[in-house]
């Protein structure tokens, strides 16, 4: 934590979670200022990344408040902002290297003062060329290392100080973020230490300089080191302190310029607008290669997923997948097996996103695999759910149908493992739901056995599947679609093709939307005679 009330350190694992103020969430942010469930963090293959639920106060990733719904991808020192906290990113090892600050307010307080707003004005005309030309490499910087040096060089030509640092600062204060530092001849040299007061006092946005004392012996300056000079000067970011520009001069080092304040105050106002473009190019570059992989891996979804209709066997069927913005965790596989019979399989993997397409993919494979190599659908899904309890995070499970249909005894052979959301539709147009799942769904026990159960069907009738995302899609007032809709608007037609288009339209039209709230996926398989 950098900034706001206390907290313990927050570790989050790989399985990640929701921040907010809700008692239920894995990252409690307990402020008024905070929604209850406020932003998410999560761990996709080999990078983190956040996305803001709809925060009533926004979330701010490097002072820049990102957009609603999108993942961001984090970085190492990265800072969060959300509500009254500032929050840095890191692992548990120390990621940054930080130095204490002197408590001097006592022994300084009469040589602090406040530089005024407009103290650029005092700038010389003939000074403004420098100004100029040191404006334009802060701009020219591509990276943050690039930036800071170009920012200080400037201060330091352009002040008569010796040494300068860009600073962050930890604790309120107590301790700092060294982010980068240098003397006048161009050597990076260290500090032993900062002026406390100083530093907070830039930490809430203004501007201070440490006078010199008007006797010639200085006697004991901060930390013993002699300084009789300091400027101390926040750089700002949409109205926040991004860092801190900190300049002194010790011992009977030049001169400071008579507008050194001035020429700071232009330099840091620059400065907070070329950090904040550069800190929007970085996140557009991030944001970049998430979509770049999102869609590499809805390409390699849509490699695995199969016809979306037509005929199979003795039966015709018809699908619609509708994933989300980038990838989907819904699961939909049909396929023959022997003697005529077809496989059909249908799931929703838990969460959104990259990782829960990832896991689909996984699934959808490894399931196809065991439905050959196992006669009862009962022992296929035994085996994927060993797989998976081994292998995905603890957080991420699956609901799954699986249903065998054989043609010559018109009966379905299915396994319902924490799915529920299917009906059988006669061909005298009944249409029902058979009891709710059976089972636990697929990655929560590894030991689970899964047993079979069967559905007697006649020619002409029609079993159809769907993801939750069809029953649980709620209306502007909350309302949810519900099964009982679906049976009704069922009963009235006769087709695979109909099926899923008719429900999915309706469900629309329900939602008044065509932005349906989650991944969606709809099968019909009809016995043909």
């Amino acid at each position: 934590m950098i900034s706001g009330p206390d907290l313990p350190v927050i570790e989050v694992t790989d399985a990640g979670g929701i921040i907010g103020r809700s008692s239920e969430c894995e990252i409690l942010l307990p402020a008024p200022t905070v929604s209850r469930n406020h932003a998410r963090i999560s761990f996709v293959r080999d990078h983190w990344q956040i996305s803001d639920l709809g925060g009533t106060n926004g979330t701010f990733l490097n002072t820049i408040k990102i957009e609603s719904g999108e993942p961001s991808l984090l970085a190492e020192s990265d800072r969060l902002q959300i509500g009254p906290w500032v929050l840095q990113v890191g692992t548990m090892e120390a990621t940054t290297v930080s130095l204490p600050t002197e408590q001097d307010e006592e022994e300084i307080e009469r040589r602090v003062q406040k530089i005024a707003p407009d103290e650029v004005a005092a700038m010389a005309r003939h000074r403004l060329s420098l100004f100029i030309e040191c404006a334009g490499e802060i701009n020219r910087a591509t990276d943050d290392a690039e930036q800071a040096d170009a920012i200080l060089s400037s201060a330091l030509e352009g002040t008569g100080f010796g040494r300068a640092a860009l600073l962050r600062p930890i604790d309120q204060g107590d301790q700092v973020e060294v982010l980068h530092f240098k003397n006048r001849s161009g050597t990076h040299v260290g500090f032993e230490t900062f002026s406390r007061s100083l530093i907070r006092a830039a930490a809430g946005g203004d501007m201070v300089s440490l006078l010199s004392d008007s006797q010639p012996d200085y006697g004991q300056s901060i930390a013993d080191l002699n300084i009789h000079s300091a400027l101390c000067c926040p750089i700002m970011v949409d109205d926040i302190v991004s860092s801190i520009m900190y300049l002194d001069a010790r011992g009977s080092e030049a001169t400071v310029e008579a507008d050194a304040a001035g020429f700071c105050q232009a330099l840091v106002r620059i400065a907070g607008l070329a950090v904040a473009s550069l800190r929007r190019r970085e996140l557009m570059e991030r944001q970049k290669r998430l979509v770049s992989d999102l869609a590499a891996a809805r390409e390699a979804q849509q490699f695995i997923v199969p016809s979306l209709g037509g005929r199979i066997g003795e039966f015709d069927y018809s699908v619609l997948f509708k994933p989300g913005r980038y990838a989907s965790g819904d699961l939909f596989d049909v396929f023959k097996l022997s003697d005529d019979r077809v496989a059909v399989c249908l799931g929703d993997v838990s969460g959104k996103g990259i990782g829960a397409a990832i896991l689909m993919a996984a699934s959808q494979s490894y399931l196809h695999a065991a439905m050959h190599r196992f006669d009862d659908p009962g022992e296929a899904v035994g085996a994927l759910n060993a797989y998976i309890s081994e292998r995905s995070p603890i957080n991420r499970f699956i609901s799954l149908w699986v249903g065998v249909f054989d043609p010559r005894s018109r009966a379905v052979t299915y396994v319902d493992a924490g799915h529920g959301h299917w009906v059988h539709c006669r061909s005298d147009g009944t249409c029902h739901s058979p009891s709710r799942a059976t089972h636990q769904p697929i990655g929560i026990e590894g030991t689970a056995v899964f047993t079979t159960n069967t559905l007697d069907c006649g020619p002409g009738d029609r079993v159809l599947i769907m993801t939750d995302g069809v029953v649980e899609q709620p209306s502007p007032t909350g309302d949810q679609y519900g099964i009982d809709r679906v049976h009704e608007l069922l009963s009235t037609l006769d087709s695979p093709e109909d099926d899923v288009s008719r429900l999915v339209e309706e469900v629309r039209n329900f939602a008044e939307t065509d932005e349906l709230a989650d991944d969606t996926t709809v099968a019909s398989i009809r016995f043909m005679s």
